[in-house]
C-alpha cells in the first residue's frame, strides 16, 4: 500500500484534523501493522538489511505459557551473516490519546526537539518501574521463537515502536535506552518513533512511501466489502 507522508502526519499528529475516536477506530485497524511496516521500510532502506516482519497470524512474542505478557510482533533483521530478532511491541499512542501533543507539520528542529524529550520524560516512571505493566513488558524474554525455525544464529532484542515523537537521543527516530535498574531478563530496549521517521524522509524530500500492511489491507478490503457510501 501508498502511504501519503503528510496526511498520515496530519491525521495522527494533530488533534483538529480528525473528529472524537476516528483515530481510535483507525489506530484498531492499521495501528500495529502500520508502526511493522515502518520499522521495516527503515531496515531496509537506511540500514540495507533484510527485514522478516512475522504476521500476527502466524506467531506472536509470548513467553510460552497460557497465561502471562505477550508482544506485537517478531521482526527479524538479517545484516550480512548477522540477525536480530526483535520482540516488538507497537504502541499507536497519537495527538488524539490521553495526554497526547499536536505536533505541528511545519514544527521547526529546536521545537521538535523539545517536545521528543518530554513525551519521552512521560514514559520513564512506567518503563523504569519493576511492576510489570503494557510497556516494560517488552523487557521480559520472549521464548515461542523456536516455532519460527530460523535457520542460523540469532540474538533477541526488545524493541518498542511508538508512533509519537518521543526518543531516548533527542530527536533521533531510533535508538536505544539503557535501563538504569535491572527487573527483567533485558536491562536494555530500542526505540522507533514513526512519527520521527516520517519526518526524516519528509525533510529528504519524499511525499509517498510503500509499504506491507497484510492484516490492515484485509480489514480494510472486509469495509469496502460490507459498506458502500453513497
Amino acid at each position: 500500500m501508498k502511504l501519503n507522508i503528510q496526511e498520515i502526519l496530519r491525521y495522527f499528529d494533530i488533534k483538529e484534523s480528525t473528529d472524537y475516536g476516528d483515530t481510535t477506530a483507525a489506530i484498531a485497524i492499521v495501528g500495529e501493522d502500520l508502526g511493522a511496516s515502518l520499522f521495516q521500510h527503515y531496515c531496509e532502506n537506511e540500514r540495507k538489511s533484510k527485514i522478516r516482519v512475522v504476521d500476527a497470524n502466524e506467531e506472536i512474542p509470548t513467553t510460552g505459557r497460557k497465561k502471562g505478557p505477550r508482544l506485537d510482533r517478531w521482526i527479524l533483521q538479517r545484516v550480512g551473516d548477522q540477525q536480530i530478532l526483535y520482540q516488538a511491541e507497537v504502541k499507536s499512542w497519537c495527538a488524539r490519546a490521553i495526554g497526547g501533543s499536536n505536533i505541528p507539520l511545519d514544527i521547526s528542529d529546536e521545537e521538535l526537539r523539545k517536545l521528543t524529550i518530554r513525551n519521552w520524560i512521560k514514559v520513564l516512571d512506567t518503563l523504569n518501574s519493576g511492576e510489570i505493566n503494557g510497556l516494560n513488558k517488552v523487557l521480559i524474554e520472549m521464548k515461542n521463537d523456536n516455532r519460527l525455525k530460523i535457520r542460523g544464529e540469532y540474538k533477541k532484542q526488545p524493541l518498542i515502536i511508538f508512533w509519537d515523537a518521543k526518543s531516548p537521543d533527542k530527536n533521533d527516530f531510533f535508538g536505544r535506552y539503557n535501563i538504569p535498574k535491572r527487573h527483567f531478563d533485558f536491562n536494555y530496549c530500542w526505540v522507533f518513533s514513526c512519527s520521527l521517521y516520517l519526518r526524516h524522509l519528509s525533510r529528504k524530500g519524499k511525499r509517498k512511501l510503500s509499504v506491507e500492511i497484510p492484516n490492515a489491507k484485509r480489514r480494510l478490503e472486509a469495509l469496502n466489502r460490507l459498506f458502500c457510501v453513497e
